[in-house]
């Protein structure tokens, strides 16, 4: 039991918004046998599951947080 907690506390809200919509398409599922709702359910209970998102890490950026602001902006004083 000890297992199955620490492994829930380690989803973010996004785990659980997939697996949330993935039980909501695989009862969509059920209740009119499409196969584009098991299709979209699987796939988002194994997103949400193995914690995979794009593939091969292709959601990523190259974009680094710095401390320094990219634009310096001076405060504007009219002259009289």
């Amino acid at each position: 039991m000890e297992q199955i907690k620490k492994y829930f506390s380690n989803w973010d809200i996004t785990r659980i918004f997939k697996m949330v919509f993935a039980v909501v398409l695989l009862i969509g599922f059920f209740s009119t046998h499409d196969n584009i709702y098991l299709f979209g359910g699987i796939m988002f209970f194994i997103q949400s599951v193995f914690n995979i998102g794009c593939p091969g890490g292709s959601c990523k950026t190259n974009v680094t947080k710095s401390d320094q602001p990219i634009i310096k902006v001076d405060k504007y004083e009219p002259k009289n």
